[in-house]
């Protein structure tokens, strides 16, 4: 059901990550937040760079998503930009992960004496180089309000250069309609998996920051312990076939399986039929994944960086461990796989603590107050 909250708020999101044919995992978060505004009752417009040769305008959940033309393809995009803007004239501008594209939008903003605000996940405070220092440089001062997903990405944004008096956190939420707590035997028999074995989850890229060697490493170790046990390692990346010769060297090929990139609408069923979700990256902002996995009532174990920090409650809905250390990784998996006991407790926090401080009323309330906060000033006409 709509929530009207959100009603005769017009918001136009400006970023480089959101989804598109190519890349159907680029910024999928950024989506979902621009899905939640409109289930608001916000009107909510999305300019993205094009995917083909034509600029396009589509339509999908409520949201008006603009695609458009970069310098690179030999048209530069501010003008793009600024017919857009002209049009829509949105009540706030609200750029997501600023990089080269999306913080031009402060200077449409500046013509169309338009409030514009910045959110910082992580990946794009850490880009190197001359460009993107300049950049943030330019953009981070110009912005009315920045929020961050976590104090870890505020952290970082700090030392790219935000206004400690203009940054606050409003954490990443997941998508509810996808992500609950369901029947467990359920799940696992819609997916052909076994019952009687205990079932880790990991969802997202495979790439070497995510620390996906570490949990192989810790499925060795535990492998001496308790045989009895399948990981499913959802998602894709350039370290798979590192990982998947791992495996077959480890002699693990009978309990980790590779089931790749999933469609979201799929994901769901593997949180439900999993008994523990673990996250051993080696840096996060705020993880989606995370979110999803305590969303869905799995109890946790993660690496004790960033955002983690913020989200897992030691001892209450999971566990942390030193990123890197798979011993550690092991015990943990021991000591809920072996619990069942400890394991519903944590599952059942796991479940309140998402809906108690990361749920999308949460995130969206914030926002919307945020936007409400900034709209106390006249604005110039589109004519």
């Amino acid at each position: 059901m709509k929530n009207k909250t959100g009603e005769n708020l017009s918001i136009c999101i400006v970023t480089s990550w959101f989804p598109n044919k190519n890349q159907p995992v680029s910024g999928t978060f950024i989506y979902l937040f621009a899905k939640s505004l409109a289930k608001f009752g916000v009107k909510v417009s999305v300019i993205t760079p094009l995917l083909g040769e034509e600029e396009s305008v589509t339509s999908k959940d409520s949201i008006t998503i603009y695609r458009i033309a970069g310098s690179r393809r030999g048209k530069f995009f501010l003008f793009s930009m600024m017919r857009l803007v002209n049009q829509i004239m949105p009540d706030v501008m609200h750029v997501q992960a600023p990089d080269f594209f999306s913080s031009s939008a402060i200077i449409v903003a500046k013509l169309k004496n338009i409030p514009i605000i910045a959110t910082v996940h992580r990946g794009e405070l850490v880009v190197p180089g001359k460009l993107m220092y300049l950049v943030r440089k330019f953009a981070f001062p110009r912005f009315k309000k920045i929020t961050a997903v976590s104090e870890f990405s505020k952290s970082l944004a700090l030392n790219a250069g935000a206004d400690m008096n203009k940054i606050m956190v409003i954490y990443n939420s997941c998508d509810e309609d996808l992500f609950s707590r369901r029947d467990k035997l359920m799940a696992r028999q819609k997916l052909g998996l076994p019952i009687n074995k205990k079932v880790i989850l990991y969802v997202g890229n495979l790439v070497k920051i995510k620390g996906i060697h570490t949990l192989v490493e810790s499925c060795r170790i535990l492998h001496s312990r308790m045989p009895d046990f399948f990981v499913l390692i959802v998602g894709d990346g350039i370290e798979r076939a590192k990982l998947e010769s791992l495996v077959v060297s480890y002699g693990l090929g009978d309990n980790i399986k590779f089931l790749g990139y999933l469609e979201p609408s799929k994901l769901p069923s593997y949180y439900n039929s999993a008994d523990t979700f673990v996250l051993p990256s080696f840096v996060e902002g705020h993880s989606v994944a995370l979110l999803e996995a305590m969303a869905s009532g799995l109890p946790v174990i993660a690496s004790m960086v960033g955002g983690n920090k913020e989200t897992v409650e030691e001892g209450i809905n999971g566990f942390f461990f030193e990123a890197g250390d798979s011993v550690i990784l092991a015990e943990k998996l021991i000591k809920i796989l072996t619990d069942d006991n400890l394991c519903e407790r944590m599952s059942i926090h796991s479940s309140k603590i998402y809906f108690e401080k990361f749920s999308m009323e949460v995130q969206i309330q914030n926002f919307l107050k945020l936007y409400r906060s900034l709209l106390n000033r006249p604005r110039l006409s589109s004519n």
